[in-house]
């Protein structure tokens, strides 16, 4: 008699039969070992993606044991013509590409890989098995891990655009579980959701402690796109439910409930994070004296605790602490207290969510689909973190966007989001938003019921006149997603790019219409710039500001000008203007400072002038003596290595004309090497064409090292993609 998984196999199979013929194939990477132990479950999970896509799916085993080798057999199979590779999953232990020499692809990682460990400071990433157009030489193995640490080359591409679309299902031992039994269970969960996946009707956003500025507008803006994702949600019922750290403290027993809830499908986590670890809240605001005092008390008792753990001078930190508070010994009475010690430590561990509470809790998320938007939450390389929690539960979750490193806080989260309603599979979230860092974590092909657009067909046949008809789709994200198809096809011009940042009412496209032109540059994303940042939607205002201050062309300085006086920027424009204002010549800034303010009516104007006039003067030039500084002599070659690393993020043009001619007649190779890299990062400046340049004279010059030449080749490539 067959077992009642080799019914459930039979019974998938026959499924398939009724598909004529496969479009595309999905690839199965899974270690010998995964395989022989769960080979039915495997099959299962294979046919349920071939019955519900229609695809082919190859199971290849990986006799390699080498991301090289690997690689090559996907590009090969991508290339076929009958049945080519649309996607992959790398099931168990496949070998994990560590990238080095490639922060630019990465949202916000900068750990400085000459001082910290390259396991630390090396960025895991699938990119490396995706994206076809990147060059990377091997630079040897781990001792101790399965991965392969590599060098991005400076002859590939230096922007991503993956050519297949990839998860990670990489369970471990942990919580007293083998690791193959969790595999096989998941393997069953994800067979059973791509056979039966429901609707997208509940979705669920948090906000976490101190993310985003805590910008209030940016959450209520959100919402509203989160309608322009999911259009078919906007019928007059509660769709969507909202939770933000301050609603409780501790939120998190709040937000695992929420998460609980069986009819939730999918949920968007902006928080900070660590591999182990959601940071959800802060220590409760104190409101009445009382609690003042009780807050202090803890705040002192927890530094001294760990300084004496350090085995710092907690005596003297007391001491500094009497001082500068102005506080009595009796505050003090129970520092070293175990029970104190132990109530603080339980205090603490309740305002975030850790590993354990998966098990400890009984937490059985529910949503098919997570976002975490967090930093290392996807460390998928290390024995157990977060985003595997979600997916190895036994609830409902099955693919959940995770980093595997820090992320930047203004990254695009939700960028195309709407298309998983649309039919198309959640891995194209990471494909078509690629940063180094994000993955998907589960299956990549799982996908919503519904959609009427054939999305997922439209994007293998890859055909610029079926993306052109889908410019008219009631969906917005898939607008959106042909305006990316098709900019990347060179078949839209700038022009046309900004009649759609102009035209459309869907808050996804015009974000997307000005992504494309930030791509481009011109006097039509100057144009945009200008214009955006009045737009109704706090990101694109939020973003149309942070490319203000990367572009740094004079005519945008009334622009600029107007977003410092205005009275209701929301925090992240603040922010982001703050440093912007850096870009530009401090004289006219200030000029244009006054000009607008005379006309701008202020209660005790003369005061406020005079506070605003001096941050702008401080904002304008806190960078200014450090970029001076790069090119004198009598600093030493440490020195300005951290100031050249500075120039990466922050850096006024005039600056960067004077560094890129300090570049050319430098003699030393490694702070050409280092200043050619940081002027890299400048792609979007009005000063890219005498960046180009000097790189091109560079690359083309014969008696330089070998390295700076190198460097120069990748910042052309970056420059000019």
């Amino acid at each position: 008699m067959k077992t009642l998984k080799q019914l459930f196999v039979s019974f998938l199979l026959i499924l398939v039969g009724f598909h004529a013929s496969a479009r595309g194939s999905f690839a199965i990477v899974i270690d010998t070992a995964s395989l022989r132990q769960a080979r039915a479950e495997v099959e299962a999970y294979a046919a349920a993606v071939e019955a519900a896509d229609g695809c082919k799916v190859i199971v290849l085993e990986d006799r390699w044991g080498i991301p090289d080798s690997l690689r090559a057999e996907l590009i090969r199979l991508h290339a076929s013509k009958k049945d080519p590779l649309a996607g992959a999953v790398f099931v168990g232990d496949i070998p994990v590409a560590m990238i080095r020499g490639a922060q630019h692809l990465a949202s916000a990682f900068k750990m400085d890989e000459e001082r910290y460990p390259r396991e630390d400071s090396s960025i895991p990433s699938d990119r490396f098995y995706d994206d076809f157009s990147l060059r990377f030489n091997l630079l040897g193995k781990d001792d101790h891990h399965n991965w392969f640490y590599y060098s991005l080359a400076p002859e590939g591409a230096q922007r991503l655009r993956p050519d297949i679309f990839t998860g990670r299902i990489r369970p471990v031992d942990a919580e007293g579980k083998v690791r193959v039994d969790v595999l096989k269970r998941f393997l069953l969960k994800a067979a059973a959701a791509r056979l039966n996946p429901p609707l997208v009707e509940q979705l669920l956003f948090f906000s976490g402690h101190g993310y985003i500025s805590e910008s209030k507008t940016a959450r209520q803006d959100e919402k509203r796109v989160w309608l322009e994702h999911f259009p078919l949600l906007d019928d007059g019922r509660n769709h969507i439910s909202y939770i933000d750290y301050s609603d409780a403290v501790p939120v998190k027993s709040h937000l695992m409930n929420e998460m609980m809830r069986p009819d939730l499908n999918v949920a968007m986590l902006h928080h900070h994070g660590a591999p182990d670890t959601e940071y959800l809240n802060a220590d409760e605001r104190p409101y009445m004296v009382k609690d003042a005092k009780q807050y202090m008390i803890k705040s002192m008792r927890s530094h001294l605790w760990r300084a004496r753990e350090r085995g710092k001078d907690y005596q003297k930190m007391q001491e500094d602490f009497k001082e500068r508070f102005d506080v009595p010994d009796s505050w003090f009475a129970d520092v070293f207290d175990p029970e104190a010690h132990l109530r603080d430590s339980l205090s603490d561990a309740s305002l975030d969510l850790y590993l354990d509470d998966f098990e400890g809790y009984g937490f059985r998320p529910q949503p098919q689909v997570v976002i975490l938007d967090a930093c290392y939450n996807g460390s998928f390389h290390l024995e157990d973190c977060i985003a595997d929690r979600y997916v190895f539960s036994e609830g409902n979750v099955v693919a959940v966007q995770a980093n595997s490193v820090n992320s930047l806080q203004d990254k695009w989260p939700d960028r195309f989001f709407g298309i998983i309603a649309e039919g198309a599979g959640v891995g194209n979230l990471s494909k078509y938003a690629p940063y180094l860092e994000s993955h998907i974590i589960g299956d990549p092909t799982f996908r919503f019921k519904g959609g009427k657009s054939g999305l997922n067909d439209v994007i293998l046949q890859d055909n610029p006149g079926q993306w052109k008809k889908l410019l008219r789709s009631g969906s917005p994200d898939v607008q959106a997603l042909s305006i990316e198809h098709l900019h990347r096809k060179g078949l839209l011009s700038t022009g046309q790019l900004l009649s759609y940042y102009r035209t459309s009412p869907y808050a996804v496209v015009r974000m997307e219409a000005l992504w494309s032109l930030s791509e481009e540059g011109g006097d039509d994303f100057l144009q945009a710039l200008k214009e955006a940042v009045g737009d109704a939607d706090e990101f694109i205002r939020r973003n149309a500001v942070k490319w203000i201050g990367r572009n740094g062309d004079s005519s945008l300085i009334p622009t600029v000008i107007g977003c410092f006086l205005e009275n209701n920027a929301t925090s992240r424009v603040v922010f982001n203007t703050t440093y912007a204002l850096h870009s530009f010549d401090k004289d006219a800034l200030l000029a244009e400072f006054d000009r607008q303010i005379s006309s701008i009516p202020m209660a005790m104007k003369d005061e406020e002038a005079t506070t605003l006039r001096q941050a702008l003067d401080h904002s304008a030039s806190r960078f200014l003596e450090d970029e001076a500084r790069i090119t004198q002599d009598s600093l030493s070659f440490k020195e300005k290595r951290s100031l050249i690393r500075q120039v990466r993020s922050y850096a006024n043009t005039e600056s960067l004309s004077h560094l890129a001619r300090y570049t050319r007649s430098c003699e030393d190779p490694g702070l050409q090497v280092l200043l050619l890299e940081a002027l890299g990062w400048h792609g979007m400046s009005c000063r890219a064409g005498e960046i180009l340049s000097v790189a091109r004279e560079l690359a083309s010059d014969e008696s330089l090292a070998p390295e700076v030449r190198a460097e120069a080749v990748k910042t052309i490539n970056r420059v000019n993609p």
